[in-house]
């Protein structure tokens, strides 16, 4: 801080578990990564490459070293899980997990449809692996989940080894994303 105010609550150390706050990088070059880096690394706990575009970001193993360099914990959106399965290529996404290393992965189903007994199973087979980030929601405008409906998926998605789990609400077409966890558990935002 470069000015001491009252009333302004202490950050927690990293690694956090709560107060977790994520960078969406969609499609940043790597001068932007090292500034973004340079400027608010201390306050970002994970980079996540959004709407699969780890698929043709350019120099994506130089990125991934600048965010790691700076403390940053990286993973590939759901959108690209989703893509993969949707191909029936779950295989080939852990491939592309270990080519990258990645310890964080994140499962969702807002832009296919995935019976959740089986988004339920790949939670779990990627919890034995690292972290997994889930995603409760849809991109699609107009799909309404109720609360009860949404706090059972969010706790099973918990318990079948989610370590936070994102809501996803679309207003006007764009993706709002909130970090929550139904009441009890970790909440991350």
């Amino acid at each position: 801080m470069n000015v001491k105010l009252p009333h302004i609550p202490k950050r927690a150390e990293k690694p956090r578990e709560e107060g977790v706050t994520m960078m969406m990088d969609k499609g940043l070059s790597v001068r932007e990564a090292e500034d973004f880096c340079d400027a608010s690394a201390d306050f970002t706990d994970m980079v996540k490459f959004g709407f699969g575009t780890a698929v043709i970001t350019k120099q994506l193993e130089k990125k991934l070293d600048i965010y790691r360099s700076a403390g940053l914990r990286c993973y590939f959106g759901g959108t690209l899980f989703e893509a993969f399965v949707a191909r029936g290529k779950y295989k080939e996404f852990l491939r592309f997990l270990d080519k990258y290393d990645m310890d964080l992965a994140e499962v969702s189903d807002g832009s296919i449809v995935l019976p959740h007994d089986e988004k339920l199973k790949y939670i779990e087979d990627l919890a034995k692996r690292g972290t997994v980030l889930s995603e409760v929601g849809s991109k699609e405008q107009g799909i309404l989940i109720s609360p009860a409906k949404w706090i059972k998926m969010m706790t099973t998605e918990l318990e079948a080894g989610a370590w936070k789990v994102i809501a996803e609400g679309t207003k006007r077409g764009y993706a709002q994303r909130f970090m929550r966890a139904p009441v009890g558990a970790e909440v991350c935002g």
